[in-house]
């Protein structure tokens, strides 16, 4: 998969998450961002939680995405009177899993969708999450593949009362139950989030300072803590940790982006 890489690393305790905060937020650099120690961090591939992203292939008027059990099925429409980028679109995602199988209309959607650019399955094997582009920015699909329910994360944070949800950058699934981070914003600004499939609900992380984007998200194995790595101020990259646990988030190591993009291989 092609990915905008958003490294979120933090399993939360369901117990422990609270409810999607409505105070607002300032935006100012910290003093422990400005002043983060330059040392090697080495990329350790067993420190994280894998998660197989699926192969795609495409077909004259289909995309397909095939995992270990569930495929995902494109197929789009040809629109002459429309733009160059927006002569395909996609009319149907047919999620199959095992004897399962679930249609989603495009068309209920409220937006239109041209490409889908990455598929990732849940630990759990119950949920699949779907980055589709739209016009501009993209949407996060998460489905049911058992039920077909489906949740589009941009509306969920639309109703939350959440601004700025043009597009979401990046994602990957917890190591434990059916929890997914995010990083979703538009093209100055990057939030980072968790959404809990089970309970509903949205929790946001604390930021260190104001992100302008986010490239990777990666969940440690033992589902405590999280990395990501966001950029501040302009082509300047920072992994940040965040603790489940302390709920706080820390300045783990500067990097160039040529350094980034030896992290960005372990979300393949």
């Amino acid at each position: 998969m092609k990915y905008t890489h958003a490294l979120l690393s933090s399993i939360i305790v369901l117990g422990n998450l609270g409810t999607l905060s409505t105070a607002p937020i300032s935006f100012h650099a910290s003093d422990k961002v400005a002043h983060i120690a330059t040392k090697t961090t080495s990329v350790n591939a067993s420190t994280y939680q894998n998660i197989p992203k699926f192969k795609k292939t495409i077909a004259s008027n289909k995309m397909v995405w095939k995992g270990d059990n569930t495929t995902i099925t494109a197929n789009t429409v040809k629109q002459d009177a429309a733009a160059d980028f927006e002569h395909n679109m996609i009319d149907t995602i047919t999620v199959a899993h095992g004897k399962e199988k679930h249609i989603l209309h495009t068309e209920d959607f409220g937006v239109k969708l041209i490409d889908i650019t990455s598929v990732a399955e849940s630990p759990s094997n119950s949920w699949i999450a779907i980055r589709a582009e739209k016009s501009a920015g993209s949407n996060l699909i998460l489905v049911n593949v058992k039920t077909g329910k489906y949740i589009i994360l941009n509306e969920r944070l639309e109703n939350a009362g959440k601004k700025d949800v043009e597009t979401i950058t990046s994602y990957n699934w917890s190591p434990k139950e059916d929890i997914i981070a995010f990083a979703y914003g538009n093209t100055e600004k990057s939030i980072l989030a968790i959404y809990d499939t089970k309970k509903d609900r949205l929790v946001h992380l604390p930021r260190a300072t104001n992100y302008i984007s986010t490239g990777l998200i990666l969940w440690h194995k033992d589902g405590k803590s999280m990395d990501y790595i966001s950029e501040y101020p302009s082509d300047q990259w920072i992994l940040f940790r965040y603790d489940t646990t302390s709920k706080k988030v820390k300045p783990v190591k500067k990097m160039t982006r040529k350094e980034s993009q030896q992290w960005f291989k372990l979300d393949k």
